[in-house]
């Protein structure tokens, strides 16, 4: 038998089809993808300056909130640090406070206001008192950095309730005196919805200050975490240029952001769109534009595909069809395909017809010779083994009738040889297919026919078995089974208990070695070595069953092993499976044995 390399799957017509028209198609396909690409990036800058443009203008009334809150400090810082730095300033700190009092009360968009100096002192706060700068951890990092800044406190400890801190410097003959600051509440600012009640188009406008934390929220400052950027430092938008990009935020979804600055280092303002909105699409919905020259290839290819299946492909794959379904079945389409077929299809339809009523006459032959040869070697084992089993029985009879203990064992001992002969051509004749032979099955039904009564030393013996379903060609069933009868008789003849032991084991096991080798291991329980053994009955020929099992095992190519092993002794053969050799004299040719 020799091996072949398969063979590499040609392309079919439709996919040679698809390669040749997308050949030609590639030029035209780059020219679109490189205009269409650059279409689409002009498009996504003019979205995204839009983008900035709405969240400036939406973010219109944080941004004056903020410019006014700086205006005002500035104001207050240049007319009250000259009071308060004057030559009376500890006496001017009272009239200080008053006048900050009276300008929250011309200015009621403010919560609080305060002058921090240089050297960590509150003398001047609206409140009328000065306070300590160790219970305002914000005011100590305004001290370390001092400029301009803004921050969000959530409990204001002056008007407990949520504003916007914003802390402007000022100056006293051209040299840093302090900051002035303001508290803005937040409930001032604007909410999610305008006064009449309508949704705007926007998810939500966020400020942020130049740490990145943030000062406000449409939507509310305790819900506005789970839609800002998952991977992004917010304080990387501060100092940057106004951009609008599309990114995942920390609640999963995609969404369009746009960062635009309100108080140039100090406040920027981050827009959250919904990509609903058109000039979103435009920024996070890139693909489809890029996909037309796809699409236009695939509509092409299809409108192609479907012309030629139309014309050959359908019409191919009837006849392939039709041909698998003779493989498998062995039937022969009743009617021709449709007219529709070309005429060399046609032709090609005719011409397997006609080889496949010849296919099935030359098959018929076959199998009617092949079915009369299988009925006639069966026949042939079956009669055999009937032949075997009268020989077993007038052997049976003429060991009753026979007085002498020698007679008796040595036609006892060919009565079992033969019946192991009839067990093998038993098992031939009740096979179906001769040319294999479960030799697990054949060995099963041989050891339960030695073992049924066996006993050792006039105590009953304990067989165990361990037979794998192995398929054998006849030629290495056969000695098989009888090397198996014959180890199994010395087991059985010469085996003994084992020490502390009521009665013997003897241990049958075939199956497979991993390398398409087959294993037969007949272990049986002894007495340790050097411990006299039993007599062994007179008559029997010395060494017939050993020469018989090496001769079994030279038939079927196997290589013998006989010793004690952990208290057994094991003869162990291992022989390759053969392949089945077809003779075209005699289809199963059962394999001469040794005489005994």
């Amino acid at each position: 038998m020799t091996d072949t390399v398969p063979r590499m799957r040609p392309l079919g017509l439709a996919a040679r089809m698809i390669l040749f028209l997308t050949l030609a198609l590639v030029p035209i396909g780059v020219v679109a993808w490189f205009q269409t690409t650059k279409l689409q990036e002009e498009t996504r800058l003019r979205s995204q300056l839009s983008l900035v443009a709405l969240t400036e203008a939406a973010a219109l009334d944080e941004r004056e909130t903020v410019l006014r809150a700086q205006g005002g400090a500035q104001a207050l810082g240049a007319t009250l640090g000259l009071d308060l730095f004057g030559p009376n300033g500890a006496d001017n700190a009272e009239t200080c406070s008053s006048r900050l009092a009276s300008y929250l009360a011309a200015s009621p968009g403010y919560s609080f206001a305060g002058l921090l100096t240089v050297d960590g002192r509150i003398p001047c706060t609206s409140i009328g008192t000065a306070l300590d700068l160790a219970d305002f951890p914000r005011l100590q990092e305004l001290m370390e950095n001092p400029g301009a800044a803004a921050w969000l406190n959530r409990n204001g400890p002056i008007s407990q309730r949520s504003v916007i801190v914003v802390a402007e410097p000022f100056y006293v003959e051209d040299e840093l005196a302090g900051h002035v600051l303001l508290s803005v509440p937040s409930a001032l600012l604007p909410l999610a919805a305008d006064a009449d009640g309508i949704a705007p188009p926007y998810v939500d406008i966020v400020t942020i200050n130049a740490k990145g934390h943030i000062l406000s929220s449409r939507r509310g400052v305790n819900q506005v975490e789970g839609l800002l950027p998952a991977d992004l430092d917010l304080a990387s938008l501060i100092g940057a240029k106004p951009q609008s990009f599309a990114a995942r935020s920390q609640d999963g979804a995609t969404r369009v952001y746009a960062a635009a600055p309100l108080v140039p280092g100090m406040v920027s303002a981050i827009g959250i769109w919904s990509q609903d909105n058109d000039e979103a699409q435009a920024i996070s919905v890139s693909g489809f534009a890029r996909a037309l020259p796809l699409l236009m290839w695939g509509a092409s290819v299809i409108v192609a595909f479907l012309a030629v299946n139309r014309l050959v492909i359908r019409h191919i794959k009837v006849l392939s069809r039709r041909m698998r379904i003779f493989a498998r079945t062995r039937r022969v389409p009743e009617t021709r395909a449709s007219r529709e077929m070309p005429s060399e299809l046609a032709d090609m339809e005719d011409d397997f017809l006609d080889m496949a009523d010849a296919i099935l006459r030359d098959e018929a032959q076959q199998e009617n010779a092949l079915r009369e040869k299988t009925i006639l070697l069966k026949e042939v084992h079956h009669r055999v083994k009937n032949n075997l089993q009268l020989i077993s029985s007038i052997m049976n009879m003429q060991i009753r009738g026979s007085r002498e203990p020698e007679t008796r064992f040595v036609l006892q001992r060919l009565q079992d040889r033969i019946r192991s002969l009839a067990t093998i051509h038993r098992n031939l004749y009740q096979t179906e297919d001769l040319g294999h032979v479960d030799a697990g099955t054949l060995l099963a039904d041989l050891v339960e026919q030695m073992t049924q009564l066996a006993e050792i030393n006039g105590a009953p013996v304990s067989v165990d078995t361990e037979l794998q379903q192995i398929e054998a060609v006849p030629d290495q069933a056969v000695p098989l089974s009888l090397l198996t009868a014959e180890a199994l008789t010395n087991a059985l003849k010469y085996g003994a208990p084992e020490q502390g032991a009521e009665h013997a084991r003897v241990l049958v096991r075939f199956s497979r070695d991993g390398s398409g080798r087959a294993v037969l291991e007949i272990a049986n329980t002894t007495l340790p070595e050097g411990t006299p053994q039993p007599e062994k009955v007179a008559g029997e020929p010395t060494g017939l069953g050993t020469r018989l099992i090496h001769a079994f095992a030279t038939q079927i190519g196997g290589a013998l092993e006989e010793g004690h092993e952990d208290g057994l002794f094991v003869v162990r053969v291992r022989f390759q499976l053969k392949a089945f050799e077809h003779d075209e004299t005699t289809p199963t040719r059962v394999p001469d044995v040794p005489n005994f």
